[in-house]
């Protein structure tokens, strides 16, 4: 009997659509009806009818219903079809009864606020959302993300006001290469991190499925997602020769089948059909797979290979068109990668995205819009300044374009230089130092301010950075680039890293790469006190208020939501 066996989850979402995405234990047809929650004759309900589409022996929809109406909550049932001749037999969604207990109970799900131009004569409704990294999904230890679900539920009478308009999941939502104990006890081919596509599914199954308070949330926000290093393993593509050094270990599999179920269960529900459904080889793969049938792993295989070689550009970063809109970077794939021993090319200044995707970033800052650019990036923008110009110096390469004896010794300088970032773990963006001037140039263009969001460093904190003063002498109003970072979900650093991170905190400002950068207050709830240096060490997903108030003002507030002994609370407060 088919039942479903992960899911649903809201995915993209916008004014007019949703993608429900959802695994099935057999192929089956899936019936997606959607209704208006308060029943006008005004929002008729929507039905849509898909197959499963089959890879690598596993059965998953996304089904795409267009024609909903803008900032209207709906709700959501999925009908099962099997694949017999006759008779056809109709089987709920629960499935069998000892998984009853952890099927999310509501099914809904809230269109996005009609855009609204700048001559309108009310200010844009504001932007909610909520955000974090970097979830383990070990039992012993208290989950955020299961922690917002069960808010979500408590708050469900209020949810128009209370719940978040989405929410970003943004990298490490599965540990590859750290299975969670429970698995390696059950697979013990998990014992050294996942390898096969099959080992892939495993760790996604069990981070969607064994906590009903993380199903209920997946079940009700729509939810972007973007890779970290763990989707693949630790320390991904974190210096030029990585790649070729990680084929040579015999990586190959993991490298490529990592990538696959990502795309399955992650990036394929990020993208907008209507907008951005064209520009990934990978959607033309499953869209043909649901009407032929076959199995499609070994073509998503090559397409991912092709990738790898240089000769595609699946364009895993994507947008989400809310007001102020989303750029949801590649932070991890497109880093530089050199095969050979040529000195000149390995120790150059590196790039952590593709010249494709920074010029695409570059033309999508320099657009008009009302509010601040929001920027999504799994590895942060900014750091603690001691930390951040630590990485912008490890980064910096001197004398590369000098003459031959300067040049040489460019080349010993930049050796020790990537020896020491490699030892520290510096992957973050002061360290690539040709992306970052070309960041740095086109925030020079920029006319609004930008909120980047990011995670990976298992601590939370809130900075501001502006440029320095001789270059903002020159602009009409200073821009301000602000970076919130929320994580772990559910991790923890090391005793030894958190106090590392605490003994440099009484460093507050510093300039580095043309920016003066500063932390922010980081509040209790009550706005009274200030937390210990400014950081947060534990457990928590962030909620966001971005609010636009006309002529060019608006107001940002972020929530830290976390576990207490009274239940899930703010811990934590930046605005």
């Amino acid at each position: 009997m088919t039942s479903l066996l992960i899911g649903p989850l809201v995915r993209a979402t916008n004014t007019t659509s949703v993608l429900i995405w959802a695994e099935y234990t057999q192929a089956c047809w899936v019936t997606l009806k959607v209704s208006p929650s308060a029943t006008t004759e005004a929002t008729p309900s929507h039905t849509i009818r898909v197959h499963t589409v089959l890879v690598g022996g596993h059965h998953y929809v996304a089904a795409y219903l267009d024609g909903l109406q803008p900032a209207t909550w709906y709700n959501y049932q999925l009908d099962i079809t099997e694949n017999h001749p006759s008779p056809v037999t109709t089987v709920v969604t629960e499935g069998d009864s000892n998984q009853h207990d952890i099927r999310p109970t509501i099914c809904c799900f809230r269109t996005m606020n009609a855009v609204e131009t700048t001559q309108a004569e009310h200010a844009p409704s504001p932007l909610y959302f909520a955000y974090g990294s970097c979830r383990k999904s070990e039992e012993q230890s208290v989950d955020a993300l299961s922690a917002f679900g069960a808010w979500l539920t408590s708050q469900f009478e209020q949810r128009e006001g209370a719940w978040p308009h989405l929410l970003l999941l943004i990298g490490d939502q599965i540990y590859a290469d750290q299975p969670p104990t429970e698995l390696r006890k059950a697979y013990p081919q998990l014992a050294h991190g996942a390898n096969t596509f099959e080992d892939f599914a495993l760790l996604y199954k069990h981070a969607w499925t064994q906590d009903k308070d993380v199903r209920q949330a997946l079940a009700v926000i729509p939810t972007y997602m973007i890779f970290d290093d763990h989707e693949i393993t630790n320390n991904w593509n974190i210096s030029p020769t990585w790649r070729t050094t990680a084929l040579q270990k015999g990586l190959a599999q993991a490298l490529v089948d990592g990538l696959v179920a990502y795309w399955v269960y992650q990036g394929w529900g990020n993208l907008d059909r209507s907008t951005q459904g064209h520009l990934s080889p990978l959607m033309s793969i499953m869209q043909e797979a649901e009407h032929s049938g076959e199995d499609v792993l070994e073509s998503l295989r090559t397409q991912i290979k092709q990738e790898m070689s240089g000769n595609v550009d699946l364009h895993w970063h994507y947008t989400i068109p809310t007001q102020p809109a989303f750029f949801v970077a590649n932070a991890r794939a497109g880093r530089t990668a050199v095969s050979g021993n040529n000195e000149q090319e390995i120790y150059a200044p590196a790039r952590i995205m593709g010249k494709s995707q920074m010029h695409e970033l570059q033309t999508w800052l320099q657009s008009p819009k009302v509010g601040p650019s929001l920027l999504v990036s799994s590895v942060p923008v900014l750091l603690p300044p001691a930390i951040g110009l630590a990485e912008y110096i490890a980064g910096k390469r001197f004398w590369q374009e000098s003459i031959a004896p300067l040049k040489w010794l460019g080349v010993r300088l930049a050796r020790w230089q990537q020896k020491i970032a490699l030892r520290i773990s510096f992957d973050h963006w002061p360290t690539y130092s040709a992306t970052w001037q070309e960041f740095v140039q086109t925030f020079d263009a920029c006319e609004q301010d930008l909120l980047v969001l990011s995670g990976d460093v298992h601590f939370s904190y809130a900075m501001e950075a502006h440029r320095t003063h001789k270059t903002h002498e020159k602009r009409k109003k200073r821009v301000h680039l602000y970076q919130f970072v929320s994580t772990p979900l559910q991790n923890a650093l090391s005793a030894k890293d958190q106090q590392l991170i605490t003994r440099q905190a009484g460093i507050t400002h510093l300039p580095y790469g043309g920016f003066q950068t500063r932390m922010l207050p980081l509040y209790t709830e009550d706005m009274k006190a200030r937390l210990p240096h400014d950081m947060l060490f534990q457990n928590t997903v962030a909620l966001v208020k971005v609010e636009t108030k006309g002529d060019g003002e608006y107001a940002m507030q972020q929530d830290y939501l976390g576990s207490t002994s009274k239940g899930v609370a703010v811990i934590g407060r930046t605005v």
